[in-house]
């Protein structure tokens, strides 16, 4: 998830480019995985830390 928190926040790449390259075959399987570990959905988890809120982001 480290990968995956860095992507969000360091590029603009899609979710679905994201869960790809982390080896997810489909990017529903990457959310339900994030949103597990994170508490959040990975688009909500980046829009609260571009925001600089990341206490609102889950874990962070």
């Amino acid at each position: 998830m480290d990968l995956a928190r860095s992507a969000l926040v360091k590029s603009d790449a899609s979710v679905t480019e994201i869960a790809l390259k982390l080896g997810y075959s489909e990017s529903s399987a990457f959310v339900r995985a994030f949103k597990h570990l994170e508490g959040v959905t990975p688009l909500r988890y980046r829009r609260a830390v571009r925001r600089g809120r990341p206490g609102r982001a889950g874990r962070v």
